[in-house]
């Protein structure tokens, strides 16, 4: 209730700041002009997003030959898509997947490893996309203000270090415990800290994560299948935006721009700590597009 509260005072917050110069009757009149073909290829896009991720639980479960019927999937997909939008740097996401997941009488080791998974490559896949748009448009990004400039800095050394940390827990076993051992280790210094308990219940997770590990070995395949489907996830999701600019005749910026330019956002933003990122999305929208649409389009 908390986090709803909070979400609820920061779309506000949002909105006002975004249509404080602008009437409700000009912002309709943009709207009826709108091409609805184009909103409903944005709907298809998002749809398209959302069975990617369906598709890539039922993929690594079968590799662990647990059948997950599809609907069941999506439901699972729908259930991270509603809680990252509304917790801090959308966490909330997979751990009620797991928890979903977990009800329906699936392995919570299987599961959680699942998930694991196909968190590292959509961090990967979102950290590699950026980047490589990052790249090609550096000279651009250069020209942009510094807060936003540290922004997609961050986003990218968070989301590097929670992709380094996954793949090492799952294929690097040896050093993931020396590294977790000597934390502990430390921590021991603390009077209320059970070290023991800690150890147990690490110990536990790593060998769990490395037979993980173990079967994307044994499957690659399912490794693969899943990267795919996580690329295009994320080239969907960039897709609905530009379909929604298509459908309001600004079509100006180019597919390949506009993807450019999305993923950086979607990078800058990732890591936000305010649930769905309300607030930094709209404003880095703003900003990098800003050399692109006019301001009477930009909104």
């Amino acid at each position: 209730m908390i986090c709803l509260a909070v979400l609820a005072v920061l779309s506000f917050m949002t909105f006002h700041i975004l249509f404080k110069d602008h009437s409700p009757e000009s912002l309709y009149e943009v709207f009826s002009g709108a091409d609805w073909r184009f909103v409903g290829l944005g709907a298809a896009c998002m749809a398209i997003y959302l069975i990617c991720e369906a598709e890539s639980i039922r993929t690594l479960m079968g590799a662990f030959q647990t059948k997950v019927p599809f609907l069941r999937s999506a439901g699972y997909s729908f259930a991270d898509f509603y809680f990252s939008a509304i917790t801090p740097s959308a966490t909330g996401g997979q751990p009620m997947q797991l928890y979903y997941m977990v009800r329906d009488g699936m392995s919570a080791a299987r599961s959680s490893f699942a998930l694991l998974t196909i968190t590292a490559m959509y961090q990967l896949a979102a950290l590699t996309y950026g980047a490589v748009m990052g790249a090609a448009k550096f000279s651009y990004l250069m020209g942009l203000p510094l807060a936003l400039k540290l922004l997609i800095c961050f986003g990218i050394l968070a989301n590097g270090i929670s992709v380094a940390f996954i793949l090492l827990i799952l294929f690097c076993r040896p050093l993931v415990e020396r590294l977790v051992y000597r934390v502990i280790r430390l921590l021991n210094h603390i009077p209320s800290f059970d070290g023991e308990k800690a150890a147990q219940k690490a110990g536990s997770m790593i060998e769990e994560y490395s037979q993980g590990g173990a079967y994307l070995r044994k499957y690659p395949m399912a490794a693969v299948k899943t990267a795919v489907l996580t690329f295009c996830q994320l080239t969907f999701l960039y897709m609905a935006s530009y379909c929604a600019c298509l459908a309001l005749g600004l079509g100006s910026v180019g597919l390949v721009n506009f993807i450019m330019l999305q993923s950086i956002v979607s990078l800058a933003v990732s890591a936000v700590p305010l649930p769905g990122a309300v607030g930094a999305s709209e404003s880095g929208f703003l900003v990098m597009f800003g050399g692109f649409l006019s301001s009477s389009q930009l909104l």
